[in-house]
């Protein structure tokens, strides 16, 4: 049986696309985040302070507009940056992690952020 090439092409359900779409979103986001963090940092490799990581990573989480965090908390100890609240849907808390992750100065997440019990599978 030969199939045309609309049938042999693997259509994605319209939540996954949604979720796809916006994980490439909040990746771009986040890439340009760093870049203005970088920029206005004057970012040259050079120890940064926990305070001035968690100021940067803080703003970028405020501008990012299609993140659903409902309540945020970031620490960043040595580095590495610890993220606690609650988030509205599970893209949102990966999203959240995916945005602070390129601060520069941060070398690793802990997401301890939690989902809204409305989105949990």
């Amino acid at each position: 049986m030969q199939m045309g090439a609309d049938a042999s092409e693997a259509i994605a359900p319209p939540a996954l696309a949604r979720d796809e779409e916006v994980h490439m979103s909040m990746r771009e986001s986040a890439a340009e985040s760093a870049r203005a963090a970088m920029t206005s940092a004057k970012y040259e490799g050079a120890a940064q302070s926990d305070e001035s990581i968690a100021a940067r990573a803080l703003g970028a989480l405020e501008r990012e507009s299609l993140l659903e965090v409902l309540h945020v908390e970031l620490a960043v100890d040595h580095g590495w940056l610890t993220l606690t609240g609650a988030a509205a849907h599970s893209v949102d808390r990966s999203a959240a992690e995916c945005v602070v992750r390129y601060t520069p100065g941060v070398r690793g997440v802990t997401n301890r952020i939690v989902v809204a019990l409305a989105d949990r599978r």
